[in-house]
């Protein structure tokens, strides 16, 4: 586990908000998009278009990383790592699953319905 150094780096690392910075044109990264987007709506994150709060990890289209994006993409994307946000690659999914798995397995009730977390308070 990596040492965090500033208090919003560890607020965010609890936080479920996805940032989803540039506009996919090619229809795979279309297709990719949404249904990354509903993936991580069904596993309990929010996915948001805006960097504004606590924010878990941005997903970014290839035009963006390549630096032909829109001038608003490219200042999101800046001010987000000047803030500690891990930007990814909308086809980074093994990187994307590492940087959501603790918020997503926060989010999973177990059988039963009773959260994987549920503490034993004694006999």
């Amino acid at each position: 586990m990596t040492t965090v150094s500033h208090i919003e780096v560890a607020r965010a690392r609890r936080s479920r908000l996805v940032l989803f910075i540039g506009n996919p044109t090619s229809y795979y990264e279309v297709t990719r998009w949404a249904k990354l987007r509903q993936w991580m709506a069904a596993h309990g994150l929010e996915p948001v278009r805006e960097l504004d709060g606590d924010i878990l990890c941005a997903i970014v289209t290839d035009d963006v990383l390549d630096g032909v994006g829109s001038p608003k993409d490219e200042a999101t994307t800046q001010r987000a790592r000047e803030t500690g946000v891990p930007c990814v690659s909308l086809h980074d999914t093994s990187r994307i699953l590492g940087l959501t798995a603790r918020a997503r397995t926060r989010s999973m009730p177990t059988a039963g319905g009773v959260s994987a977390h549920t503490r034993h308070e004694g006999a």
